[in-house]
């Protein structure tokens, strides 16, 4: 039987499988050519470098990221169902979520940098249409839930709460209406 060809988008599909499964620590080189059943030689021939790969893993991740959220959006309530994604993310996703928000960012040295990053200047212009405020206005509420929001994802994520679906989005539903109300 010929020998199976070993293309650089196993070798990451594989890596992404580790991250997921197991934690973004065991994307390792051994690990990945254990996995697939081969030696080290093809990983090393597609990536040059941990750094590559890890690179190409965290691009993986937030891709994967982004259609975890987007699947869950409900348009009539843009902001809260994006926090009950994130939430939700940190709870059946947790090692990803560890691998894309429990390390340092680099670039990402402010409020706005984090909203750059995160936010959805869509949803932003849309909602500002809807309740009336300002985008400025709208944008500070998507900051102060971005950071509630991943305070409440990172209990979760790190073991530290177990927190029901229900009551996670209770007190998300709070927090927004909350946010909005300071801002009118």
């Amino acid at each position: 039987m010929p020998k199976q060809r070993i293309t650089k988008e196993m070798i990451l599909d594989v890596a992404f499988k580790l991250a997921r499964e197991k934690g973004y620590e065991q994307v390792v080189v051994k690990n990945i050519a254990d996995e697939m059943g081969c030696s080290v030689q093809p990983v090393y021939s597609y990536f040059n470098n941990m750094e590559g790969l890890k690179e190409a893993v965290v691009g993986a991740a937030m891709q994967f990221y982004n259609g975890f959220i987007y699947s869950r959006v409900d348009k009539d309530c843009v902001l809260e169902s994006m926090a009950r994604a994130n939430v939700a993310f940190a709870k059946y996703e947790t090692n990803l979520f560890k691998l894309l928000f429990l390390q340092k960012l680099n670039g990402l040295n402010s409020f706005d940098d984090i909203y750059e990053w995160m936010g959805d200047k869509r949803a932003t212009r849309q909602l500002a249409e809807k309740l009336l405020l300002s985008e400025e206005k709208i944008k500070e509420v998507y900051i102060m839930l971005i950071v509630f929001t991943h305070g409440v994802a990172t209990m979760i994520a790190t073991g530290g709460a177990n927190i029901s679906d229900e009551e996670s989005a209770s007190v998300l539903k709070k927090a927004y209406d909350a946010f909005v109300k300071a801002q009118k």
